[in-house]
């Protein structure tokens, strides 16, 4: 009895690309953030593309576990889009630590960014192990290798916050 697969490279492919546009989004809110009088109202747009990221990576991950596992070739187009994300992900996190003296100003922004920062860390991570269990075992040394700059700017950015 043939099973079949839901997702492949492209879709993993088409997954990150969607992360990354998510992430790209956050930093957006992230450096426009003006904190005002009004009070929670300034977070609301940071909790809205915070939890947009959040559901982003948690479908990531459900359509890359779902998905077969990849060539050679499609190891190597996830390596790319990797390494893109991984940068889209760094800045925004530099951005989240460097907002954070704004963020304080409102008492209650900073412990809802540490709360999704530990979130969104834990989801990534669960990406990623999902994805390089995709990956040939031969490559699957370099592909996480490729999340290290990702964890250690996640790791920096929750001791800010700590």
């Amino acid at each position: 009895m043939a099973t079949t697969i839901l997702a492949d490279g492209a879709a993993i492919l088409t997954a990150l690309s969607q992360i990354q546009n998510s992430t790209t989004a956050l930093n957006d809110t992230v450096t426009a953030f003006q904190p005002g009088l009004a009070g929670l109202t300034e977070i609301l747009p940071l909790l809205s593309a915070s939890t947009a990221l959040l559901t982003t990576i948690n479908s990531a991950t459900s359509i890359a576990s779902s998905s077969a596992n990849l060539t050679s070739d499609e190891a190597i187009s996830v390596a790319g889009a990797t390494q893109s994300l991984a940068l889209a992900v760094n800045t925004t996190l530099a951005n989240v630590i460097r907002t954070k003296p704004k963020y304080d100003t409102l008492l209650v922004v900073s412990p809802v960014v540490l709360l999704n920062l530990k979130l969104e860390q834990e989801a990534t991570d669960r990406f990623g192990d999902a994805v390089v269990a995709k990956v040939p075992v031969e490559l699957q040394g370099v592909a996480g290798l490729l999340l290290a700059p990702i964890d250690a700017s996640f790791a920096e950015a929750i001791a800010v916050y700590e």
